[in-house]
């Protein structure tokens, strides 16, 4: 069942992006009932039954309510609920097929929305049924969530837009997808693990509206993304940090630090097959913070600019706020030369403009 379960990921997102409804919901449990060879498999929201496919369909009616008393407990707690006997899923029609099930629910800024829902009839779920509902239902809820944030794109200020989209390239998203899917043949828990993991980076990407952070929470979200680099290089990435702790209360714009890593990674490191270094340095120096990410990897000439010397837009889209927010000095100083290596850095001033905060 691992090997094929990120494919179905992959083919259910583009279809929840467009919300929780009936039609998303009708292809996402048509799918998952006829590839991981269950016996029901339902969709539904707060109210209702959004889809229904496998036994059990004569009573358990797209459109109308959900009849479990275990599918009211667990999207009122949020949890998920597993049940093994027929008793425990409290069905109020006499003869109902289905004997077991296990619940996720979606979860969108910190509220149920709806869940998911794989049936057995005859045989009790399995740990792995539980892994991959939980699996799937989280890296859906994210889905779910970046669709509310499409639906109020126009509510959003500019500043607040540009950090989203550069938060996770699609050279990142489509590395990270091909890492996990190896993974899922040689090291299935590692791979479910990292599934989690990366709806876990996708919420907290999401669920950042702020302008500023510290550096200490710019530190963690780049520790988080290099989960992903390690298992996709393994010993070969290395990282060094040489962060002063008085460097880490400073304020920084978000996801100034992260794109820098990847692109060192990336356009560094990765044309020599991932393997060196990435050195990452913060240090107060009286007037704010100098923040530096540097590699080891192929380096290129010197004086190409940022977009076209082929570093990324990622980094292009740093160096713009930085502008925006303090000013021409604060842009990003780049410095290179080929074969040896890359290094990329700003700073930030002590005291950031109040109309920025």
């Amino acid at each position: 069942m691992s090997t094929n379960v990120l494919d179905l990921v992959v083919q259910a997102l583009p279809h929840l992006r467009g919300g929780l409804g009936e039609d998303s919901a009708t292809f996402t449990a048509r799918l998952l009932y006829e590839n991981l060879e269950l016996d029901a498999c339902a969709v539904v929201d707060i109210e209702r039954v959004l889809a229904y496919v496998g036994r059990g369909e004569d009573h358990h009616v797209v459109g109308g309510p959900s009849l479990t008393g275990l599918t009211h407990r667990a999207i009122a707690t949020g949890r998920v609920c597993t049940a093994r006997t027929r008793e425990e899923i409290d069905c109020p029609v006499p003869g109902c097929p289905l004997t077991s099930v296990t619940i996720a629910p979606f979860i969108v800024r910190g509220a149920p929305v709806g869940a998911l829902k794989l049936y057995r009839a005859g045989t009790p779920i399995a740990e792995d049924d539980e892994k991959v509902a939980v699996g799937l239902a989280r890296v859906f809820s994210v889905s779910l969530e970046a669709a509310e944030l499409d639906a109020r794109e126009a509510l959003i200020t500019q500043a607040e837009l540009d950090a989203l989209r550069a938060r996770v390239s699609p050279h990142f998203l489509f590395n990270t997808l091909t890492t996990i899917a190896a993974l899922t043949r040689t090291d299935p828990d590692r791979a479910h693990d990292l599934v989690v993991d990366f709806a876990e980076y996708f919420r907290d990407s999401l669920a950042q509206h702020a302008e500023f952070v510290s550096l200490d929470e710019e530190m963690e979200h780049v520790e988080q993304y290099l989960r992903f680099e390690h298992a996709r290089f393994g010993e070969r990435l290395r990282v060094a940090y040489e962060i002063d702790p008085r460097a880490r209360i400073a304020l920084v714009p978000v996801l100034s630090v992260q794109p820098l890593v990847e692109n060192a990674i990336g356009h560094g490191l990765g044309p020599k097959g991932g393997g060196g270094t990435v050195r990452i340095v913060a240090r107060p120096d009286g007037e704010g913070t100098q923040i530096a990410v540097s590699d080891d990897g192929v380096g290129f000439t010197p004086g190409a600019h940022v977009r076209s010397s082929g570093i990324g837009i990622g980094m292009d889209n740093v160096n713009q706020r930085l502008v925006k927010l303090f000013g021409p000095a604060s842009a990003l100083r780049v410095t290179s030369a080929p074969g040896h290596g890359t290094t990329v850095a700003f700073h930030v001033p002590a005291h950031v403009p109040a109309a920025a905060r």
